[in-house]
């Protein structure tokens, strides 16, 4: 609609003033948004080149070992999603590391192989650190702490699953988990309501500003007055 707008209804009104031979010119805003759009279409190769070659650096980066990482860190701390994915993810892992205590694995090879149900590199590189704090005879649980993003109510359930039965501690967990999740889900549903209405709202605002207004200043017939010297 405001595209379209730009493209037709603008130079209609346009053509309505310069055919009275008004004086009165459309809003600033509007003019400046239809000279861009303008030049988008006479110049489109260039915003296409700079879009391409944007989303190509930024799939380039994405596939490097470090721009991986850090696109799978920001994955975790985007806004909205990022504590879900990764809720999800370590509650992925805990199931898997449980199913695997209770099948009379060590705590060592359970995270070995648990690892394989999550693919993010952020989330890996905790799991091999934490394999090589066993081997040198430190907590396997501090490098979930100190990255920071898991809560405090999940490291310290673990802590106390080390001292007392750390595969029940784990069902427990997994239970605590699901429900934090569920919650999680529940803001998200709120909130993107409202996200999707704040952005809506912008584009209205401004297609009132840019097409609306223009056209009610035809209807209201005020242009007529400069036409005819008054």
């Amino acid at each position: 609609m405001l595209i379209v707008g730009t493209l037709v209804a603008i130079p209609a009104i346009q053509g309505v003033y310069d055919k009275v031979g008004s004086t009165d010119t459309l809003p600033p805003i509007t003019l400046a948004f239809s000279a861009f759009v303008n030049k988008v279409i006479e110049y489109w190769y260039i915003p296409t080149a700079l879009i391409i070659g944007i989303v190509s650096a930024i799939v380039f980066y994405i596939n490097t070992p470090k721009g991986k990482y850090n696109f799978h860190y920001f994955k975790y701390k985007m806004p909205i999603f990022g504590k879900l994915i990764y809720s999800l993810d370590f509650s992925r892992f805990i199931k898997a590391m449980l199913l695997n205590l209770d099948n009379g694995m060590r705590i060592q090879d359970a995270l070995e192989v648990s690892k394989n149900v999550v693919n993010n590199y952020v989330f890996l590189s905790m799991v091999e650190t934490s394999i090589n704090n066993i081997l040198i005879g430190q907590s396997w649980i501090d490098p979930f702490e100190k990255s920071g993003l898991s809560s405090a109510m999940i490291t310290e359930m673990l802590k106390i699953g080390m001292k007392t039965d750390l595969s029940e501690m784990m069902q427990k967990l997994v239970e605590y988990m699901e429900m934090d999740i569920n919650i999680t889900l529940e803001r998200v549903m709120k909130v993107m309501p409202q996200v999707m209405y704040s952005m809506v709202g912008v584009v209205l605002i401004f297609f009132v500003l840019v097409v609306l207004v223009p056209m009610l200043e035809v209807y209201m017939g005020t242009f007529l007055f400069s036409a005819a010297g008054v």
